[in-house]
């Protein structure tokens, strides 16, 4: 009896050191750095299109001085990187383009508001409700529409939240069908639009577009060391084949991305709803309202239905002039709900 006893003892034992082992393996795997430092890393690509849209926004916001026309053309020629208009020569000779990289069907809207920014910038008229000029520091239309800003978060959502969602981070570039090679050439690039170095949290310095937004929500929503994270464990589980793993930190990203925009948008709304009497700061922080709204639409998996969006932009309007009180926070409160930030919605 005492050897049966000793016997399951011993067998109890080594259960527990090989459930131990086993248990750690499941859990580690493989190493994950710290910082987005991997063999072969490129998204060269994607930091020279993020350096255009800069300039690009530099030539577009020089509407906001009273008496400077901006041409519609040299925009369109940025845009699609043609004539040799960027000022850094390396953008000219890139071979990269702006045009190519946004969603189709907005590539004709974006060239739109280029020329409605060009008509706007002619007016010689201080701006107001049913006149186009410059309001405070900033050029609107006769609605309060702003196109620098129209163009900026056009491009940041039809391009470049578009391109991480829906591009490299999908099936077709990084599922298991495709080559080791390309699947972690795409997910650098997904990571290269974010716009924050390797190092980041840590490291803030040169942040911008949604990363800067990321670090700007982060307080409340607590998306930075989520975002790159997943971005990390990403990359080493392509480099393990791991594909169950890739295909989770994907969603990790486009989840949090996502949370991203929408606590952004609420963000703006607030500022609009506290400078609800001064026409400038109103208009500029509903158009960057509205501007990102639309750029949740650039995920398929989004929280919020198209239907759920255009009810949104219908609360405020196209006339920014004309906006009330009660629909500004009728807009909020649906967003809110939407995205479960109800707790955090009049701290973002």
């Amino acid at each position: 009896m005492r050897k049966l006893l000793l016997s399951l003892s011993l067998f109890s034992l080594v259960s527990i050191i090989l459930n131990s082992c086993k248990k750690g393996k499941d859990t580690n795997k493989y190493d994950v750095p710290t910082t987005y430092t991997f063999d072969s890393v490129d998204y060269s690509g994607q930091t020279t299109r993020l350096d255009m849209i800069t300039e690009l926004l530099t030539e577009v916001k020089k509407g906001n001085t009273s008496g400077t026309i901006v041409s519609a053309q040299k925009l369109k020629d940025m845009y699609a990187n043609i004539n040799n208009q960027f000022t850094v020569a390396a953008l000219n000779t890139s071979g990269k383009k702006l045009k190519d990289k946004t969603f189709a069907s907005e590539q004709t809207i974006i060239e739109a508001y280029f020329d409605l920014l060009e008509t706007a910038s002619q007016s010689t008229q201080p701006g107001s409700n049913g006149v186009a000029g410059i309001v405070g520091t900033r050029l609107y239309d006769a609605n309060g529409i702003e196109y620098k800003e129209a163009i900026e978060k056009g491009l940041m959502g039809a391009l470049i939240y578009y391109q991480i969602s829906e591009v490299y981070l999908s099936e077709s570039e990084i599922g298991a069908s495709i080559a080791k090679s390309n699947r972690q050439h795409h997910w650098d690039e997904a990571f290269g639009y974010y716009g924050v170095p390797v190092d980041f949290p840590s490291n803030l310095t040169g942040i911008r577009y949604w990363g800067k937004y990321g670090n700007e929500r982060d307080v409340l929503l607590g998306v930075n060391a989520t975002i790159m994270n997943a971005y990390l464990k990403g990359r080493a589980a392509i480099n393990n084949d791991d594909n169950a793993e890739v295909t989770k930190q994907a969603s990790v990203i486009r989840e949090n991305l996502e949370k991203v925009l929408a606590g952004t948008v609420l963000h703006y709304i607030n500022d609009a709803i506290d400078a609800f009497g001064d026409d400038n700061t109103r208009n500029h922080t509903l158009n960057e309202f509205t501007g990102i709204v639309r750029a949740l639409k650039f995920n398929s998996a989004k929280k919020i239905s198209d239907a759920q969006i255009a009810d949104i932009l219908n609360l405020v309007g196209t006339n920014y002039y004309n906006v009330t009180l009660p629909n500004l926070n009728a807009a909020k409160n649906s967003l809110s709900t939407i995205y479960g930030m109800d707790a955090v919605k009049d701290q973002l």
